[in-house]
C-alpha cells in the first residue's frame, strides 16, 4: 500500500542524505524544454496528457503536479445559481518536491477536469499523486470537499472544504438560492455569494518559479453564479456567470465557473504534471 508521502499528502521535498549524496539523473518524456530559473539549468518535461516518464539516468527529480478542477453543477431551475468549483490541488511550489527516482519506465497520469464533478488525480506512479478539485453545488447540494472546496449552493447548502491546507483552502458560503459562491483555490477561499451576487474565485498559485516564464496561476477556484450579478474570477480562473453554460477553467487545475437559469455550470480544467532536472 502506497504511504501517506507517496500519496502527495507530504509535498515537501526531500532534505535527506539522499539529496546530500545523489545527483539529479535524467529523463525523457512530455514535452521537453530547456528553462533557467534562480541561475540554474534545467531541463523541464511537461506533461498535459497521460504518458509515461522514462528514467535514463537514476537519480533526483524535482516535480510540480496539478490536479484537474472540479466542475460547477447546473442551477436547480431559473431563478437559482450555482457555486463556482474547487481547483486542483498543487504540490511542488510552496515548497520543493524532490524525489530519488531509480531507472525505469513510469506512468503519468494527468487529472482530467470534472463536469459536473470531482477534478481526477495527477500522479507519477506511486511517487507522488494530488488530489483535484472539487464541484460547486446548487440548491440541494452543498459544495463537494477536495483539493479546494466547491462554493456553496444556496443559502441552505454550504461550501465545501479542502481536504488538506497542503492543497488548497475551502468554498465560500451563501445566503442565498440566487447568489452562490466561489470555489476555493490554492492561495486563498472562494468569496461567499450575497443576495443575487456570486462570490469570487479563489486563487490560484504562480507556478513560473518552478516552470520559469510569465506569471501563471494554478489551481484556482471558479466565481459563483448569480442571478444579477455572477461572481468575478480569481487570479488564474474564471468568472461566474447570470445565464448560459458556465464559463469553463482554462489554466492549469482551475475549477469550473457556477452560473444562473437551468443551464450547466462551467466544467473544470484538466492538471499538469512537470518534472525537471539540473543539466
Amino acid at each position: 500500500m502506497p504511504n501517506r508521502r507517496e500519496l502527495g499528502y507530504v509535498s515537501a521535498g526531500s532534505t535527506s542524505t539522499i539529496v546530500a549524496t545523489t545527483g539529479y539523473g535524467v529523463a525523457t518524456g512530455g514535452t521537453s524544454s530547456s528553462i533557467t530559473v534562480g541561475g540554474v539549468n534545467y531541463t523541464l518535461l511537461t506533461f498535459t496528457s497521460d504518458s509515461n516518464l522514462v528514467v535514463s539516468s537514476a537519480g533526483l527529480f524535482d516535480v510540480l503536479l496539478v490536479g484537474g478542477g472540479g466542475g460547477a453543477r447546473q442551477p436547480y431551475s431559473a431563478g437559482y445559481a450555482s457555486g463556482g468549483a474547487g481547483g486542483g490541488g498543487v504540490i511542488g511550489v510552496t515548497t520543493l518536491s524532490t524525489f530519488y527516482i531509480p531507472a525505469g519506465t513510469y506512468a503519468v497520469d494527468v487529472g482530467a477536469g470534472g463536469s459536473a464533478t470531482y477534478g481526477a488525480v495527477s500522479a507519477i506512479a506511486l511517487i507522488c499523486a494530488v488530489i483535484g478539485g472539487a464541484f460547486g453545488g446548487t440548491l440541494g447540494i452543498n459544495g463537494g470537499n477536495g483539493a479546494s472546496g466547491g462554493g456553496g449552493g444556496g443559502a441552505a447548502y454550504a461550501g465545501g472544504f479542502t481536504m488538506t491546507p497542503l492543497y488548497g483552502k475551502d468554498g465560500g458560503a451563501s445566503n442565498t438560492d440566487a447568489g452562490c459562491s466561489g470555489g476555493g483555490g490554492v492561495s486563498s477561499a472562494g468569496g461567499n455569494g450575497s443576495g443575487t451576487t456570486g462570490g469570487t474565485g479563489g486563487n490560484g498559485i504562480d507556478i513560473s518559479g518552478f516552470i520559469g516564464g510569465s506569471t501563471y496561476y494554478a489551481g484556482a477556484g471558479g466565481g459563483g453564479g448569480g442571478t444579477g450579478t455572477g461572481g468575478t474570477a480569481g487570479n488564474g480562473g474564471v468568472a461566474g456567470k447570470t445565464s448560459g453554460v458556465g464559463n469553463a477553467g482554462v489554466n492549469y487545475g482551475a475549477g469550473g465557473g457556477g452560473t444562473a437559469g437551468a443551464s450547466a455550470g462551467g466544467a473544470g480544467a484538466a492538471g499538469a504534471v512537470f518534472v525537471r532536472f539540473k543539466v
